[in-house]
C-alpha cells in the first residue's frame, strides 16, 4: 500500500486521495497542463502561419521574375525584329547588294505567291518594311490604272500607250498619258491607305480581342497578297488591253472573290487556336467595317 504524500492517507492500488490539498495539487496540474497545450497549439498556429506567408511570399516572388523574364523576352523578341527584318538593316542594308535589295525580294515574293498562293500567304517567311511597302505601292498603281480605264474607257492597247508616250497622238496623247500618271500616283496612294485600314482593322481585333500580340508588321505582312488576286487581274486587263469591258469587270468579282479566300485562309493560319466559324465571322465583321470606313473616306473625298 501506499499513503497520501499531503494527508499521509493509506490508499489502495489505483486510489487517489480526495484531500482538498490532493485535489488542488491536481486541479492545479490539469490547469498547467491545459495551459501548456493552448500554448503549444498558438505557438503551431503562428509557425503555421509564418510558414504560409513565407511559401507565399516565395511564390509571389517566384511569379515576379516569371513575369521579368517574359517581359525581358519579349522586348528582345521585338528589339530582334526592330534590328533585322522591320528595322534599320531592312532599310540600310535592303537597297544594297541584289541578296538585299527589297526590289528583288518583292519579285521573289511574287514568284513564289504565283505558285503556291495559299503556303505562300500563310507563311511568306522574313518580309522588311521595304518589301511591304513596295509590293503595296505596285498593286495600289497598278488597281489605280485598272479603276481609271474603267470608269474613263481609256484606250488600254500597249500600242496606244506607246504611241502616247511618242507624241503620235498630239497634245490629246500627252493629256491621256498625264491622265494615267496621276491615276498611278493616286492608285499608290490609295493602295496604302487602304492597306493599312484593312489590315489595321485585323490587328486591332487580334490584340484587343483574340489577346494575340503579335508585333504589327510581323502581322500585316501577310496581308501584302491580299491584293494580288485583283492586281494580276489589273495587269491582264489594264496593260495588255484584251478582254472587253464587260469580261473585265467579271475578272474583277473574281479578282475579289480571290481576295476573301486569301484573307480567311490567312487569318485561318495566324488564329489557328480559334475555331472555323470565330474566324469567319470575325473575318466578315471585319470587313463590313472596312467598307463602311472606306466609304464614308470615299464620301469626304
Amino acid at each position: 500500500m501506499r499513503e497520501c504524500i499531503y494527508c499521509g492517507k493509506q490508499l489502495e492500488k489505483g486510489e487517489v486521495c480526495t484531500c482538498a490539498l490532493s485535489v488542488a495539487k491536481r486541479r492545479e496540474k490539469a490547469q498547467q497542463d491545459e495551459k501548456e497545450s493552448s500554448e503549444t497549439k498558438k505557438e503551431s498556429k503562428q509557425e503555421a502561419r509564418a510558414e504560409k506567408a513565407k511559401e507565399k511570399a516565395q511564390a509571389k516572388e517566384r511569379a515576379k521574375q516569371a513575369r521579368e523574364r517574359e517581359k525581358n523576352t519579349k522586348r528582345q523578341q521585338y528589339t530582334n525584329y526592330g534590328n533585322t527584318a522591320f528595322g534599320r538593316s531592312s532599310f540600310r542594308g535592303g537597297f544594297k547588294g541584289m541578296s538585299g535589295n527589297p526590289f528583288v525580294n518583292a519579285w521573289k515574293l511574287l514568284v513564289s505567291f504565283l505558285k503556291s498562293p495559299i503556303e505562300t500567304v500563310m507563311n511568306p517567311g522574313r518580309m522588311g518594311i521595304a518589301e511591304i511597302l513596295i509590293m503595296v505601292i505596285i498593286e495600289g498603281i497598278i488597281c489605280g490604272l485598272c479603276a481609271f480605264a474603267i470608269i474613263t474607257g481609256a484606250p488600254r492597247g500597249i500600242l496606244s500607250q506607246v504611241g502616247n508616250i511618242m507624241g503620235f497622238g498630239g497634245t490629246d496623247g500627252f493629256t491621256m498619258l498625264g491622265l494615267w500618271l496621276r491615276a498611278a500616283l493616286s492608285g499608290a496612294v490609295s493602295g496604302l491607305v487602304f492597306f493599312f485600314v484593312y489590315s489595321g482593322i485585323f490587328f486591332a481585333v487580334s490584340k484587343w480581342i483574340f489577346r494575340q500580340f503579335t508585333p504589327y508588321w510581323d502581322f500585316v505582312k501577310r496581308f501584302v497578297f491580299v491584293g494580288l488576286p485583283i492586281t494580276v487581274v489589273g495587269i491582264v486587263g489594264t496593260i495588255l488591253g484584251l478582254f472587253a469591258l464587260r469580261t473585265f469587270i467579271v475578272l474583277i468579282i473574281c479578282g475579289l472573290a480571290g481576295s476573301v479566300i486569301l484573307t480567311y485562309e490567312l487569318l485561318r493560319s495566324m488564329w489557328s487556336a480559334k475555331t472555323a466559324v470565330r474566324t469567319m465571322y470575325a473575318m466578315l465583321i471585319c470587313m463590313f467595317v472596312f467598307f463602311t470606313v472606306m466609304i464614308h473616306l470615299t464620301a469626304l473625298l
